[in-house]
């Protein structure tokens, strides 16, 4: 049950993320780009506040936050596989999922790859 309850959760989170990344802004005609709230009023973000706020949606970032996620399981053996499985599926399917992140222009730089 444990499992199901951390799955619905990943999913649930993954849901609202994407919502929020298309979501539209509503913003004056001679604007163009994301704006944050601030109060009750629309400011427009700098090119390095989106930076900084756009999450790790990348296939390969999610893999391997699931991997390290996994070592802290230790006391719950079958969360622990079923997490490591999740994250092989990620890593497995990374391409296919990364491109699919780029259609929606979600997608973000690879963190944790060796250059």
């Amino acid at each position: 049950m444990t499992w199901m309850r951390s799955m619905m959760s990943v999913a649930s989170t993954a849901l609202v993320c994407a919502m929020m990344f298309c979501t539209v802004s509503a913003a004056s005609p001679n604007q163009s780009g994301i704006s944050a709230l601030k109060g009750v009023d629309a400011q427009p973000m700098t090119a390095a506040e989106m930076q900084a706020v756009s999450g790790e949606l990348n296939a390969y970032d999610i893999a391997a936050a699931l991997t390290t996620l996994a070592a802290k399981e230790a006391k719950y053996p079958k969360l622990q596989a079923d997490t490591l499985k999740l994250a092989a599926y990620f890593s497995t399917n990374a391409v296919t999922i990364n491109a699919s992140f780029a259609k929606l222009g979600i997608l973000t730089a690879c963190k944790s790859c060796t250059k």
